[in-house]
């Protein structure tokens, strides 16, 4: 009998352990593992249409000078795919500028964006505001939004579960560049009078749109003196002395809305050059700046 009441005993103890860890292990199969999730984002009903670097009002970013600083905003447009509401759509993302990360939504558990979002509506948020200096990188990794189909959910009671959440997302697998195009102006800054100067736009992460340019010198349009998407310039029609050369660049989509622009802009010095220096070349075309 001494044996059965020891197997009693250890049957006891057992139970008695798993009646007190099996609410952890539950809970732990149900969701805190959130926001680390093997999300399955195969449904889509809600999307995000696009994102941008804008100003406080979502409007595109104005062009800006290089090394120059702006009060930018992370903007981002949500729809809802499906012909019913979705409910408490929360965001999860990591936010990069210039490689160092700014903010992450995964260390504050998600940012719940909308509380609901009709059927086949479209909304624009901001997501994130921050000081932002032309040339600057901006990046967005690990994007996934995710959802509820249940009436009555929204921000203030939202499941931050696995189990509920797993499916019902959407996901960006690839890292998003929201980085500005920047230009600059290539060419010389000190040139003769006497020489026609070429300047000629440097583009970095252009939109894939043709580019539509525009010089000015001291703030009035140039000739069309472009060669080969440049501007060539006869300093002799504006003479001696300083000079702002400004270039405009923009891009724009098939319907005509600017998607893209960029400016920069070079102070000149126009040397003139004496009458005998000039008799004493071979011609204009040989003197350098």
């Amino acid at each position: 009998m001494i044996p059965i009441l020891s197997n009693s005993k250890e049957t006891i103890c057992l139970s008695a352990i798993l009646c007190l860890f099996f609410p952890f292990i539950l809970s732990s199969a149900a969701g805190s593992d959130w926001p680390d999730c093997n999300f399955h984002c195969r449904a889509k009903d809600v999307t995000i249409t696009d994102l941008w670097l804008g100003d406080a009002q979502g409007n595109l970013l104005s062009a800006c000078a290089q090394n120059s600083s702006a009060d930018a905003y992370i903007w981002a447009r949500f729809k809802n795919n499906a012909n019913s509401p979705r409910y408490a759509v929360i965001l999860l993302c990591d936010i990069y500028v210039d490689g160092t990360l700014q903010e992450s939504h995964y260390d504050d558990g998600g940012l719940c964006v909308l509380d609901t979002i009709p059927a086949g509506s479209e909304n624009s948020l901001s997501l994130y505001g921050f000081s932002f200096s032309c040339g600057q990188e901006v990046r967005i990794e690990n994007l996934v939004i995710s959802w509820e189909t249940a009436n009555g959910i929204d921000c203030s009671n939202a499941n931050r579960r696995c189990s509920n959440r797993n499916t019902k997302c959407y996901r960006e697998t690839d890292s998003i560049d929201l980085t500005p195009p920047s230009c600059q102006i290539e060419g010389p800054n000190i040139p003769c009078e006497s020489i026609i100067a070429s300047y000629l736009p440097k583009i970095t992460r252009g939109p894939e749109l043709e580019p539509q340019l525009i010089w000015r010198i001291d703030g009035m349009d140039a000739e069309d003196e472009s060669v080969e998407e440049g501007l060539q310039i006869d300093w002799r029609d504006y003479g001696s002395g300083y000079h702002i050369l400004q270039l405009i660049i923009d891009w724009n989509d098939d319907h005509g809305r600017l998607v893209q622009s960029c400016t920069d802009s070079l102070r000149i010095l126009v040397v003139e050059v004496p009458s005998n220096v000039i008799e004493l070349t071979s011609g204009t075309e040989t003197l350098n700046d």
